[in-house]
C-alpha cells in the first residue's frame, strides 16, 4: 500500500481535501490513514452543525496530516532510512515548538489559544505514543 492524498467529498456537499491515505495501486482500494480517521470523523461531525461551503483542507485541521503532507511533498528517499523516520523526527520537532507555543499563550492567558495548541499536541501525540508502542513489541 502506498501512501497518497484524496479528496473526500461527504454527503455530496462537503469537500475536504489532502486526506491522507494508505491506497493500492493493483486494486484502487483505499483506506484513510488510521491515525488521523477519528480527526476525520469528528470534522465531519463539525461540518454538518457548521455548514460551511467551500474546500477545506484536511492538512489545516489535523497537525499529522499537515507535517505528513509537508514531508511527502519533499521527501526523495535519499536522506533518510525511511519516511516513518523522518516523520516521527519532525513530529517530535513539531511537538517542541507546539510546547513553546503554548508557553507563550500561557504566559498571556490566552485560553482560545491554548486550547488550539493541546488539541494539535494531542493529534501528534497519539501518533508518537503508537509508535513507541508498536516498537516496543
Amino acid at each position: 500500500m502506498n501512501l497518497g492524498f484524496r479528496l473526500v467529498i461527504f454527503e455530496g456537499i462537503y469537500e475536504i481535501d489532502r486526506v491522507p491515505i494508505y491506497e493500492c495501486e493493483d486494486c484502487d482500494f483505499y483506506e484513510v490513514l488510521p491515525e488521523v480517521k477519528s480527526d476525520l470523523t469528528d470534522l465531519l461531525a463539525e461540518l454538518k452543525k457548521e455548514a460551511p461551503s467551500g474546500r477545506i483542507y484536511f492538512t489545516e485541521r489535523n497537525e499529522l496530516a499537515d507535517l505528513i503532507f509537508s514531508i511527502y511533498r519533499q521527501w526523495d528517499g535519499a536522506d533518510y532510512e525511511s519516511f516513518e523516520n523522518l516523520l516521527e523526527q519532525q513530529c517530535e520537532e513539531r511537538i517542541n515548538m507546539l510546547l513553546d507555543l503554548y508557553g507563550g499563550a500561557k504566559n498571556l492567558s490566552d485560553l482560545d489559544w491554548m486550547n488550539e495548541i493541546s488539541k494539535r499536541l494531542s493529534q501528534l501525540s497519539k501518533f508518537v505514543k503508537n509508535r513507541q508502542l508498536s516498537k516496543a513489541n
